[in-house]
């Protein structure tokens, strides 16, 4: 046993969801399928020679004015307008959620998150020390008139009120749920009155597979209290590292301050910028929508055969699939027997900010090919059948 004084976070900290067992089907985290990574060969040897002056510095504070620009341009497909000032350039958009809770968060402040929400960004919560007011979700997203009750109790009561409120509108992580257009405007209004910032994390946007799109909440905010967090990671290449968040000049100024990286790679900017100008990155989203389509319609069809008392609800884009467990069933022991049959889930205790209902699980349909899928559900199955 060491004797080394380990911050209370590694203490509590100490796997990573990004570790897995040998020699399973991965139907746990929601990594690009291999088979679709483009080819960047060409816009890499570019950056690498033209621009090399450039990529191999050190990269500006706010990212490269260039790229801003063409951000500028992506998002405004989505009605987001914004000004350069208003973009900032980070490692993905994990790195741009950490920034904003450096700027915003001390500790012990309350953060609004929906019950379940995405688990990293939970981690990265936790790190800071905050106080979560978990919401929970039903069909159309988070129940907005128990955050309004939640709201007033806090202020009837005298209690700092919440700074930041964090979402996933649309295709969100875990659950595959969109938050309905009545609730966007409903968490606005809030916003408003009780002055927290919303903070819209939105990395499945463009990969919608049916239905009609809703505005982004940040398309449909007139005071600045949103910021919209992007990243190429899901539409592209997660290990190009590239994600940026978009808000009011202040917010966003003080959130590059709290960079200690030396500025994101204008090398990877380079590269996205090259993509994004040309049509290659609007034809690999249409490829990637349309494979991951078939692969959540096998994930569907695979769980109806295999685990028919399992239910699922079938979201319309994005890479995840909720699973309510049979009642009784443990989510965190189905994970566990899953391993011994060869297949690798998430328990959803992973996604809960406080109590764990126990009973879910999720899985990724995004790594591995709908053969794969299929046999996963199988040996899924199978660990049902040893359970205690």
């Amino acid at each position: 046993m060491s004797n080394y004084n380990f911050a209370r976070r590694s203490k509590i900290n100490s796997s990573s969801v990004y570790d897995h067992a040998d020699n399973v089907i991965i139907l746990s985290v929601g990594s690009a399928y291999p088979p679709l990574l483009p080819d960047i060969a060409t816009e890499a040897s570019n950056a690498a020679g033209d621009k090399r002056t450039e990529v191999m510095q050190y990269g500006p504070l706010m990212g490269l004015d260039e790229f801003r620009e063409t951000i500028q341009a992506f998002v405004a497909e989505d009605d987001i307008i914004c000004s350069k000032a208003n973009i900032l350039i980070t490692n993905g958009a994990k790195h741009a959620a950490d920034l904003l809770f450096r700027a915003f968060i001390d500790p012990g402040d309350r953060i609004i998150v929906s019950a379940p929400t995405y688990m990293t960004t939970l981690q990265c919560m936790r790190n800071h020390d905050v106080n979560f007011i978990a919401i929970p979700q039903d069909n159309e997203g988070m129940r907005t008139d128990i955050l309004e009750r939640r709201l007033t109790t806090i202020r009837e009561n005298g209690l700092p009120l919440p700074k930041l409120l964090f979402d996933i509108p649309d295709f969100h992580n875990p659950t595959g749920i969109s938050l309905s257009l009545a609730r966007r405007k409903k968490i606005l209004e809030l916003a408003l009155e009780h002055n927290f910032v919303i903070v819209e994390d939105d990395p499945y946007r463009r990969l919608r597979f049916e239905g009609t799109s809703l505005p982004s909440i940040k398309s449909m905010n007139n005071n600045n209290s949103v910021v919209s967090l992007g990243t190429v990671s899901k539409i592209l290449s997660p290990g190009l590292r590239i994600g940026w968040a978009i808000g009011d000049e202040e917010i966003i100024r003080r959130m590059a301050i709290q960079k200690s990286d030396g500025g994101t790679s204008p090398f990877n900017q380079r590269i996205c910028n090259s993509l994004m100008r040309s049509n290659k990155l609007a034809e690999h989203i249409q490829e990637l929508t349309n494979t991951m389509m078939v692969h959540r319609d096998e994930m569907i069809r695979s769980i109806e055969e295999f685990l028919p008392t399992f239910k699922v609800k079938k979201p319309l884009g994005g890479y995840f699939l909720w699973l309510e467990l049979p009642s009784g069933m443990s989510g965190e022991a189905l994970a566990q027997a899953a391993i011994t049959c060869g297949v690798e889930i998430t328990p959803g205790r992973l996604c809960f900010p406080e109590e764990d209902p126990g009973n879910f699980v999720r899985l990724s349909y995004s790594y591995v090919s709908p053969q794969e899928i299929r046999e996963g559900i199988r040996r899924l199955a199978k660990a049902c059948t040893i359970l205690p």
